[in-house]
């Protein structure tokens, strides 16, 4: 397991509310990387959403563009709480600390409760979809290269998993906005 923390130079992001009247959510309809499926429920075709299903977000929930140009989302109550408005579309994001896991670590007990409770996949025989699990309505793969990213582990009094909150980062996106602090 890695420390990591997102660098100071990709901690203001633009992002877009669902629900709202704005060009690059309009922009991004006619590119069909977000989908309305009905009123109020959206389709995203994130980097990750590669076996022709998008991930599936709401009206409020905000929308974010990576550095190869592709949205991905975060459910609305995660963005009000670790995003600050800087005015207009620009957020300042939480620097905080998260723990990643990339192929180069050893097996941990957290990639283990991904395997048996989460429905996370290795596929040795796959390079470009090495990773691929279950999460936000639809299955994401991702590259050996990629990083898991885990945003919440809640664990009981006993120190046992209970519950993660995790997502794949393709590693030349990792590489631009994160930092190591400490390597496991």
């Amino acid at each position: 397991m890695i420390r990591v923390k997102k660098k100071p130079e990709a901690a203001i992001v633009e992002a877009y509310c669902l629900g709202e009247e704005n060009e690059v959510l309009n922009r991004l309809m006619e590119e069909g990387k977000l989908v309305e499926k009905v009123p109020g429920v959206f389709e995203v075709f994130s980097q990750e959403a590669v076996n022709g299903k998008g991930e599936i977000a709401h009206t409020g929930d905000f929308i974010k563009i990576d550095a190869s140009g592709f949205p991905y989302f975060n459910q609305a109550e995660y963005f009000r709480k670790k995003h600050r408005s800087l005015g207009g579309n620009k957020y300042l994001q939480s620097t905080s600390p998260y723990d990643a896991w990339t192929v180069e670590e050893d097996m941990c007990e957290e990639i283990d409760y991904l395997i048996k409770e989460k429905g996370l996949v290795i596929d040795e025989s796959s390079e470009e979809r090495y990773f691929s699990a279950p999460l936000d309505g639809t299955i994401v793969s991702a590259a050996r290269d990629a990083v898991i990213m885990f945003y919440e582990i809640v664990r009981d009094d006993n120190g046992k998993i209970q519950d993660v909150n995790f997502h794949f980062v393709k590693r030349d996106i990792f590489d631009e906005t994160y930092d190591i602090l400490e390597e496991g």
